[in-house]
């Protein structure tokens, strides 16, 4: 009979290190891999949270995202996931692409930001109203400034002449002026948007410059407010009704007179009971 030979105790080591060595990756810490991303909203102008999902995501990765701001890395992950957010300010493609800490893209993954919609609910109706920030970017962020800040909440129109333009924004249901209106914005009226039937533009002064907070519907087409030159800078229009266009022509059923030392007010109030962004 054959004698079997001990093994001997320094090699059972020598292939117990090596197998470690091999699961262990050579003692290096397991690189980051990112498989997916998903997102909980898209809105022009609002937070975006991005997840995204893979394996040792605990160890240092970088994430890039086009047309969007502030992008923050939020705590709480854990190795399955990791959570950050910014601002889209750009509508159109949006890509998330996660990198390793040498600038290689694990993935790339899109998405796509909407024009921004806002419904305004009035006493005679719902509007639905699509802003076009690439043409007047100015002039959508500080109307949604004001929307997701509920001050169009409880204002009423002040101003309606029918087959011309109704206007609000400005004062409360008890008619008097709303506070916390901020500085005067840039006119940006020579967009190539026009002041068509439907469409919302911003009331201001004499002043260019001078529109903050009040703005109107055209009832009708009024190519007389467009821009025509430096001279004569008409209004700037930065969106317009895409559902509920016949409420407006309900409102133009409501008697108008001089009160409070306005013109063309409305007798009986047509009230916004709430704008918000939607898209």
């Amino acid at each position: 009979m054959k004698q079997i030979k001990k093994r001997s105790p320094w090699i059972l080591i020598t292939l117990l290190s090596l197998l470690l060595v091999a699961c262990s990756g050579g003692g290096q810490d397991p690189s980051p891999v990112v498989s997916e991303v998903q997102v909980d909203q898209l809105r022009y102008g609002q937070t975006s949270t991005f997840k995204l999902l893979g394996v040792n995501l605990k160890q240092d990765f970088q994430v890039s995202i086009t047309q969007c701001m502030n992008l923050q890395v939020l705590p709480g992950g854990t190795d399955l996931e990791q959570h950050v957010s910014c601002r889209p300010n750009k509508v159109g493609t949006l890509e998330v692409t996660p990198k390793t800490m040498q600038g290689v893209a694990m993935l790339v993954q899109a998405f796509e930001i909407p024009n921004p919609q806002v419904k305004m609910s009035t006493n005679f109706g719902d509007l639905w109203i699509e802003l076009n920030p690439d043409a007047a970017p100015v002039t959508v962020d500080n109307f949604l400034k004001y929307v997701n800040a509920n001050f169009y909440n409880a204002t009423v129109f002040h101003r309606l002449i029918p087959q011309f333009v109704i206007q609000g924004g400005w004062l409360n249901s008890e008619m008097f002026e709303k506070p916390g209106a901020s500085g005067s914005i840039v006119l940006e009226s020579n967009s190539g948007l026009k002041n068509t039937r439907g469409s919302i533009a911003m009331a201001r002064g004499s002043n260019p410059n001078s529109a903050t907070t009040q703005f109107y519907f055209n009832l009708v087409d009024n190519p007389k407010l467009d821009y025509q030159n430096e001279g004569s800078p008409g209004y700037a229009v930065f969106g317009k009704i895409v559902n509920g266009l016949g409420v407006l022509d309900i409102m133009t059923q409501i008697s108008t007179a001089s009160l409070y030392g306005l013109d063309n007010v409305p007798t009986s109030n047509i009230r916004i009971n709430s704008a918000v962004q939607i898209q």
